[in-house]
């Protein structure tokens, strides 16, 4: 379970080994049963150390559920097979000489939330209160701060936009608000693959103000599985049922993705034969073997080479 996990990959070293572990090795993370309101962890955690099953709790549509919908229907067939990033799945050598600077993609897009159609009023709303929408787009990546459970991110720059952004609010029209918002977004990740944005409609509650209630409808999708240009977007509500006629009209494009090399904090590595803390036991815990643990790389070099 999700617990379990976050033991056993507390240090530098464990995390290494869970990532050599699932390049050969299906692995499975659930909830844990402390999650007694059958809510969902965030699966990005998990896909970006290689776990291939991040098993959830279907009947909770929320955030974590709408990541995984998205994951999952991005391919063309929606078979429900996805191929992970290539860095979780291929083993590679690194230089002996490490210049201690991490590659990452940094990828700035835009996107541009027109209009709405047709929003469907709340159940329960009262017949004197008026709709009043607004969208709130949000993005989510493996490099994601927000929900740091590790210390194995490297430091995104300062140049890296918010996360989210919202659009103005629009009084009393849920048939057919204009927006007119306009958003750039800039990411640096080292699985652009793995880079989610999820639109939500909420309604103010004066006309005028935010508000972090829950949202009224979404629709979340994968960045390189979106279609560029002038699309409409489906929206669901709180159970992932779709509305019928309720729609977002916007525009996605995609900028630019670009190579860069960011500095990481990380201690100078020597040779040793002292076996690091933990690694048999993360090891034991899923079943295989603790030898050939190197720091620099998923498979030392002269197991690489036969």
């Amino acid at each position: 379970m999700e617990s379990s996990f976050m033991r056993n990959s507390k240090s530098k070293e464990e995390r290494r080994a869970i990532e050599r572990h699932n390049m050969r090795y299906l692995m499975r993370v659930y909830p844990d049963r402390t999650r007694i309101t059958s809510n969902n962890f965030n699966p990005v955690t998990y896909w970006r150390k290689g776990v291939q099953m991040a098993a959830l709790n279907w009947q909770t549509f929320d955030l974590g559920m709408q990541l995984n919908q998205a994951m999952y229907e991005s391919g063309t067939d929606r078979s429900g097979y996805v191929l992970k990033p290539s860095e979780l799945r291929e083993i590679k050598v690194m230089p002996q000489e490490w210049s201690g600077l991490r590659e990452r993609q940094e990828v700035t897009f835009s996107i541009d939330v027109i209009s709405a159609q047709q929003l469907m009023r709340p159940n329960g709303m009262p017949n004197n209160k008026t709709v009043d929408p607004y969208v709130e787009v949000e993005v989510f990546h493996s490099s994601d701060k927000r929900e740091k459970r590790d210390a194995d991110h490297t430091e995104a720059p300062s140049t890296d936009s918010p996360l989210k952004f919202r659009t103005r609010v629009i009084p009393e029209n849920g048939f057919n608000p204009i927006f007119d918002g306009k958003f750039t977004f800039k990411v640096t990740t080292k699985f652009p693959e793995l880079i989610f944005v999820r639109w939500s409609v909420k309604l103010s509650h004066n006309g005028e103000s935010y508000n972090d209630r829950p949202p009224v409808a979404t629709h979340t999708a994968k960045l390189n599985g979106l279609k560029r240009g002038y699309r409409t977007l489906p929206l669901f509500d709180h159970n992932g049922e779709q509305y019928l006629f309720s729609t977002l009209f916007c525009r996605v494009n995609i900028d630019s993705v670009q190579t860069v090399f960011l500095k990481h904090n990380e201690e100078s590595e020597t040779a040793s034969t002292t076996k690091p803390r933990g690694v048999g036991r993360v090891f034991n815990t899923f079943g295989t073997r603790s030898n050939n643990i190197s720091p620099k790389s998923s498979m030392d070099k002269s197991s690489y080479e036969g």
